[in-house]
């Protein structure tokens, strides 16, 4: 058994979210660096591994706000790429995992403990059936989770938070408009994010002028908690469309195990949350809405990606010395 330490890391394209795990375990305490540019990455992972003992680095394994291609991720929100080559190059390991952060996300949704899940939508989830995780933040992830035969789950990488997205009920068909004509574009990500929190509120107190300038996120869930009235109903409206959408990727992943929504966006909007508009959205799906009516979808806290990142190493890891690094990226 190895006694050495694998490094997590999550890049948000504004953070370096950083854990260490010994290989088997659920990761220690995570710390928040900054990460918007590669200089802070590689500062971030080198004052890192300048606390660890020499030799002691297992490996690594890390996910990034992108999809993963060639060995590589390009930041969605800023362009950054961060590859597997530099992350050995900085790292001094060849033992590097690098995956899309709700990737990362679905594959730590099973170990994340029952109790400490939210029920958002009841219903009973079907046992070995695929899952599906997302959750609107600086962007909109999502990810599915299909069962292998016997035990174990294969991670289904997805973009889809980049799919188009039109309006379902009447109060929704002029944010639409609104922010058309601010990006130009509406995919779902587009209101399904921080941003998006921002353009809805702005369409409602900015009557769709795309000149006037959004406010922030979290100045909008402050003004919510405070009673301000077009701040809630961003946030309701905000709060189907993610039922809504939720409910589309349960029948693209024909997710009955479940649909699990991990964000820190949605912690800080918290009790704010309108449930009764995510369910009514989430359900409204025609002849398919007896398949949704069973299906549960769960709040997810915490930093399960980096859960998911700690189940890429086992107790029978095998340590490799710095001077291998050369020979295994040829």
């Amino acid at each position: 058994m190895t006694h050495g330490v694998a490094l997590l890391a999550d890049v948000t394209g504004r953070d370096l979210i950083v854990a260490l795990a010994r290989p088997g375990d659920a990761p220690g305490e995570h710390r928040v660096l900054p990460g918007s540019t590669s200089l802070e990455l590689e500062a971030g992972l080198k004052s890192v591994l300048a606390e660890l003992d020499a030799d002691v680095l297992v490996g690594a394994a890390v996910a990034a706000a992108g999809p993963e291609i060639d060995g590589a991720v390009t930041l969605t929100s800023t362009g950054l790429t961060v590859s597997l080559t530099w992350l050995r190059h900085v790292l001094r390991t060849p033992r590097v995992y690098l995956v899309n952060d709700f990737t990362a996300c679905a594959m730590g949704a099973p170990k994340v403990a029952e109790a400490a899940l939210s029920v958002i939508h009841p219903g009973k989830a079907a046992r070995n059936a695929a899952i599906a995780v997302l959750g609107p933040d600086i962007g909109l992830g999502v990810a599915g989770l299909a069962p292998l035969r016997g035990e174990g789950w294969l991670a289904v990488p997805s973009e889809g938070g980049h799919m188009d997205f039109c309006p379902v009920e009447a109060r929704e068909a002029p944010i639409f408009s609104a922010v058309r004509a601010r990006h130009g574009e509406v995919s779902a990500e587009r209101l399904l994010s921080k941003e998006g929190l921002s353009d809805i509120h702005c369409a409602l107190v900015g009557d769709g002028d795309p000149l006037v300038a959004p406010e922030n996120d979290n100045v909008i869930i402050e003004l919510a908690r405070a009673g301000d009235a077009q701040a809630r109903e961003a946030i309701s409206i905000f709060s189907g469309l993610l039922g809504g959408f939720a409910g589309d990727m349960t029948l693209v992943f024909a997710a009955r195990g479940g649909v699990f929504l991990n964000s820190p966006l949605l912690e800080a909007i918290g009790g704010l949350l309108d449930r009764e508009a995510f369910v009514r959205r989430y359900r409204t799906k025609g002849r398919m809405s007896p398949y949704l009516a069973e299906v549960p979808v769960f709040s997810m806290p915490g930093r399960s990606a980096l859960l998911g990142l700690s189940s890429l190493f086992s107790p029978s890891d095998m340590r490799y010395a710095a001077s291998d690094v050369k020979f295994l990226d040829c």
